[in-house]
């Protein structure tokens, strides 16, 4: 039961509003401004941001048991302007919850390694974040503190929002592997980024360093509700360093960044023996640019960007090292200007004891597997959009024997 209570509690108040018909289609929120109230919030230094994603699978052909699989989630966040509220200068506060319903189906269903799906998981009604941030000494520094993504921070896709896949929208498989905090998992932590050249010609040059509580390397179902803040450890590190070039409508802007993740704590082999092993670390990078306009004003243009994560331990990673590509239109047609069409590649090498294990279990290792995503999201008004989703999946759980995976998927969400 209580894990409709968010998206429940959202239709009653949308069902207590009147409203024109024009009003509703171009409005930024379903539920509207609450009669001047949210405005108002705002102005005060209080935003919300409530929203639910919902997604559709069905196999076409290929899957280790066929059938349509669906997954919600039910967000709501509330961010407080302390420079608003209580004149604390440049900081912020975020507490989120979220309602996850629906079955944990990418490996039990369609058996594969990647996770088509950004949102699926366990179904859980918890906390999310909770943290503090602030900006000091001329955009300098910025910290953020409390319980945080740690993989979001380090190694996310800056243009994933158009995909549905969990590997292009959000982060490579291979980067869960060293126990980092993740969304909607956050745990106690510290992420602190410096930039040193603010006021040079390397502005958007930055170092980020973070620090994290790994949860027993479980931060999900050890913290089922999200409200335990105790470090049970053991302790995650994270670094990157990375530039972002300043952002005008005439320009083509890029990023680019490299990293490093570990964690001092024991990992169960992945050969099947039971052992563990101490230690775990992990590197990437991830460069992406803007490559072409699509219109004048900017506002529309295509993007692309590539990213190589790398796991040197192989006794104790399911992946060895992985690539990813993807290339991204926001607004791919004049006449729809905030729809975006999207197409990626996921490309995994399995660490060799993985696959030795696998051929173990009497299958074909292959070594690798393959991911082909397409997409389109279709914003039908500011705060609804409907998104089609085909996705592909070569050598499924690395095993050479089986048939390609074909997935359909529709993806519906919805800003309150």
């Amino acid at each position: 039961m209580k894990r409709i209570i968010l998206p429940v509690t959202c239709m009653i108040a949308f069902c207590s509003q009147s409203f024109s018909e024009d009003d509703l289609m171009n409005r930024p929120y379903l539920l509207g401004d609450w009669n001047g109230a949210r405005t108002s919030l705002e102005e005060k230094g209080v935003t919300f941001d409530l929203n639910n994603t919902f997604d559709v699978y069905d196999d076409i052909s290929g899957a280790l048991d066929s059938g349509t699989e669906y997954f919600g989630r039910a967000r709501a966040t509330m961010n407080l302007d302390l420079e608003k509220l209580i004149g604390m200068e440049n900081a912020t506060f975020s507490v989120g919850a979220i309602s996850q319903y629906g079955r944990n189906y990418n490996r039990s269903v369609f058996g594969v390694l990647t996770n088509p799906s950004s949102i699926e998981g366990v179904e859980t009604t918890r906390m999310a974040n909770i943290w503090l941030e602030q900006t000091l000494f001329e955009n300098l520094l910025t910290y953020r503190v409390g319980k945080v993504d740690g993989v979001g921070n380090f190694g996310a896709q800056e243009y994933g929002g158009t995909f549905m896949n969990d590997e292009l929208a959000y982060i490579p498989n291979l980067l869960f592997a060293a126990g980092l905090p993740y969304d909607p998992a956050q745990q106690l932590g510290a992420v602190v980024t410096v930039r040193p050249f603010e006021n040079s010609d390397m502005k958007g040059t930055y170092l980020k360093g973070g620090i994290f509580n790994s949860n027993n390397l479980d931060a999900m179902n050890y913290d089922d509700d999200g409200v335990d803040f105790t470090w049970d450890g053991p302790t995650a590190f994270a670094g990157e360093i990375g530039y972002i070039s300043p952002e005008a409508p005439v320009d083509l802007p890029w990023y680019a960044k490299g990293g490093v993740q570990f964690n001092s704590g024991s990992f169960t082999e992945v050969n099947g023996s039971g052992e563990t092993s101490k230690h775990n670390t992990l590197y990437y990078a991830n460069v992406g640019k803007s490559l072409y306009l699509l219109g004048e004003e900017g506002d529309r243009h295509i993007d692309g960007s590539i990213s190589l994560s790398y796991a040197p331990k192989e006794e104790v990673n399911v992946y060895h090292y992985e690539v990813t590509a993807l290339l991204r239109a926001i607004g791919p047609f004049a006449s729809r200007p905030t729809d975006e069409a999207g197409i990626g590649l996921i490309a995994a090498w399995l660490s060799d004891e993985y696959s030795d294990n696998t051929d173990a279990t009497g299958n074909d290792p292959s070594g690798n597997e393959f991911t082909v995503e397409l997409t389109y999201k279709l914003k039908l008004t500011p705060w609804i959009y409907i998104q089609p989703d085909f996705q592909v999946v070569l050598n499924p759980n690395g095993n050479g024997s089986r048939d390609p995976v074909y997935l359909g998927a529709l993806r519906t969400g919805i800003n309150f």
